[in-house]
């Protein structure tokens, strides 16, 4: 019974943590840092979500943390049911974590946001979001192989599983980061 709750708990509480500091709190500051380097002649617009661009509220604050608990804790579940099938040494399966979470944490993030890439500076929020998702993948696999050892499997289905979920992400993470500059690029010639 410990062989399965372990896991499961060391998942739980590691996807809380780096999300709500990581994933939630450095998205805060991603966006921050897209404010600071605008130009301000986008201030006072409405973002996709809802929210007034230049505006810091303290509801946009924790609604920013709470995505971040629940993203976190999702990534750390992805990270536990991939984590058989992953490298044994520990840089490479970390490595291999984090492109998977790049790929498809930039497609996410991108997709979810294609209208903001209309004012946003998109080199600084690709570079920026690109940031907190590979910090936050850097953190999860040590943490969790930290409480609940990891054990392998040989199987070759499995890593052949892993090898496509990684092949996907990263394609797709690609696509999203071109959509977001031709999004981008098509707003500055309408302007």
């Amino acid at each position: 019974m410990t062989r399965f709750f372990r896991p499961v708990a060391a998942a739980l509480g590691v996807g809380v943590l780096t999300g709500l500091v990581v994933a939630g709190g450095g998205s805060r500051l991603a966006m921050r840092l897209m404010a600071l380097v605008d130009n301000r002649e986008d201030f006072g617009f409405q973002t996709e979500a809802g929210a007034i661009v230049g505006d810091v509220t303290l509801e946009g604050t924790l609604a920013v943390l709470l995505i971040g608990v629940a993203l976190g804790v999702v990534g750390a579940f992805l990270y536990l049911t991939l984590r058989r099938w992953l490298p044994a040494r520990p840089v490479f399966r970390t490595l291999v974590f984090a492109l998977v979470v790049l790929g498809l944490g930039l497609t996410q993030t991108i997709n979810g946001n294609e209208a903001d890439f209309e004012f946003v500076n998109t080199a600084v929020s690709v570079l920026s979001f690109a940031a907190v998702l590979l910090l936050y993948a850097l953190l999860v696999p040590p943490l969790i192989d930290r409480f609940a050892p990891r054990r392998t499997s040989r199987s070759a289905w499995g890593r052949a599983f892993v090898a496509g979920v990684l092949v996907l992400a990263l394609a797709f993470g690609a696509i999203a980061v071109q959509h977001a500059f031709e999004i981008a690029d098509r707003a500055r010639l309408l302007r």
